[in-house]
């Protein structure tokens, strides 16, 4: 008498050759490496940048316009006060010039000192402009406008 054969294994899905498994687990490490790759170049060395390559301004100016400088430089991070702006995107700030409005220009009660502070996001990119007039500031959302054609 002769023993049947055993029934051959019961398949639970296709079959796979025996390195795809491996290769797949390969991809998706590489990808998984890229993603975080990407991300530790953006938030470490993007957001050093502009600390390394933007000054604050302020000993470019002439030493009797350095108090306002500073004042309107406080005004104008006070502006950007949007907790995306404060905490994420605005990495420096940089006092670009300081200069007297003076006749009737000026408001009553002030030197009728203006200055103007640029805010830089990762990779010292500007972001936006402040004037400010005194102690009180406008911001402006157009330091990477469209310049006019010249004919």
């Amino acid at each position: 008498m002769t023993n049947p054969a055993p029934p051959p294994p019961a398949s639970t899905g296709p079959s796979q050759p025996p390195g795809s498994r491996l290769r797949t687990r390969r991809t998706l490490i590489i990808l998984a490496s890229i993603s975080i790759g990407w991300k530790l170049l953006v938030f470490t060395l993007g957001a050093a940048l502009p600390r390394w390559l933007v000054s604050d301004g302020l000993s470019e100016l002439p030493p009797e316009w350095r108090a306002y400088g500073d004042s309107a430089r406080t005004t104008a991070i006070a502006l950007w006060s949007g907790p995306i702006e404060r905490r994420g995107l605005i990495r420096s700030v940089r006092v670009v010039s300081v200069e007297s409005i003076g006749g009737e220009l000026a408001p009553a009660g002030c030197d009728g000192r203006s200055a103007r502070v640029r805010a830089y996001t990762y990779f010292a990119i500007p972001y936006s402009e402040v004037r400010t007039l005194c102690d009180s500031g406008v911001v402006e959302y157009r330091v990477l406008r469209r310049r006019p054609r010249r004919d």
